[in-house]
């Protein structure tokens, strides 16, 4: 069989293909995007927030590629 990968244009879309799908007996899986990954727990989100505001009071760190893997 096929694998075919889509990409709903919004929740409506998503909810639409789901009933779709399930009308059809069609075996899906959902994925999780990269943000929605990262943003999945309370403590990934609040170490992301605490990073941002880091970055954005200048307290980042700048590595040259050059030195990236030294």
């Amino acid at each position: 069989m096929s694998i075919f990968t889509i990409h709903p244009k919004d929740e409506a879309q998503e909810k639409a293909l789901k009933a779709i799908f399930d009308a059809f007996s069609v075996k899906y899986e959902r994925e999780l995007d990269e943000t929605e990954y990262l943003m999945a727990s309370e403590a990934n989100q609040k170490a992301l927030d605490k990073s941002i505001q880091q970055l954005d009071a200048g307290e980042g760190v700048k590595i040259s590629l050059e030195d990236l893997w030294k």
